[in-house]
């Protein structure tokens, strides 16, 4: 099931990438081009295979899942600053961009490094599901290095949330509100999985449905996001779609 989940997010992420190529190259939303980048980058690193080859190359001590974690909290700022801003929510944007955001990056940023530190992570393994030392200290650090990489997005999907709510439940395009209620579903996925890092491992497939549906919600959304903004222009109506969408 996780192999499925991994592979299917990783093929989701670059479809929808690759249909956004035209429009990058013609300088329209290169930023949400540059979001769906990161997020593709992502979902290749959380596969096995090509994550233990970039682990090899850095050091074999998963070096990468500490880059992973660093390249997530990018594109969800990302994410949260573009959502928030094409939906009009100057509250959510202040919120993120402002000094109660720079700090909840901040100390979820020193998080996941103090407790990366900490552990013995000698042994490449995707996700830190395989290292060579499983018990004693890393058993009872890895929930809460898990639970601080999640602690940022899980932030940004609280703020964005009562936007997402509203716009899906008003009035605007359908396309507007089917991907408010995808991005919607990926920000409650996100929130989930904080203490879903905390599950019984009897738990874990659930838990990481939990994640991958967080990634897959937010990339939907972004995806129907820009196809609403596409049959907006080519309709030549522009009203009441996402805002400031280029493309």
């Amino acid at each position: 099931m996780i192999a499925i989940l991994q592979w299917g997010t990783l093929i989701v992420c670059s479809a929808v990438l690759i249909l956004r190529v035209p429009d990058a190259v013609q300088g329209r939303n290169r930023m949400v081009f540059g979001i769906l980048l990161i997020a593709t980058v992502c979902s290749l690193l959380s596969v096995p295979a090509p994550y233990e080859a970039v682990d090899r190359v850095l050091g074999g001590w998963n070096a990468t899942h500490l880059i992973l974690r660093f390249l997530v909290f990018t594109a969800v700022l990302l994410v949260g600053l573009r959502v928030a801003r094409g939906l009009g929510d100057a509250r959510g944007h202040r919120l993120i961009a402002g000094t109660v955001g720079r700090s909840a990056l901040a100390l979820s940023a020193a998080a996941v490094a103090v407790i990366f530190f900490q552990m013995d992570t000698r042994g490449s393994s995707a996700g830190l599901l395989d290292l060579a030392d499983d018990g004693g200290r890393n058993a009872a650090l890895a929930p809460f290095y898990a639970a601080a990489g999640r602690a940022y997005p899980a932030f940004v999907s609280l703020v964005l949330l009562p936007a997402l709510l509203a716009a899906a439940a008003g009035t605007l395009p359908r396309l507007v509100r089917a991907g408010a209620a995808a991005t919607c579903l990926g920000a409650l996925a996100t929130v989930l999985s904080v203490p879903a890092s905390f599950t019984p491992e009897d738990w874990a497939p659930g838990a990481h449905l939990v994640n991958y549906l967080a990634v897959l919600g937010y990339v939907l959304g972004l995806c129907l996001f820009w196809v609403s903004g596409r049959a907006a222009r080519e309709s030549g109506n522009t009203r009441a779609t996402f805002r400031k969408d280029s493309g």
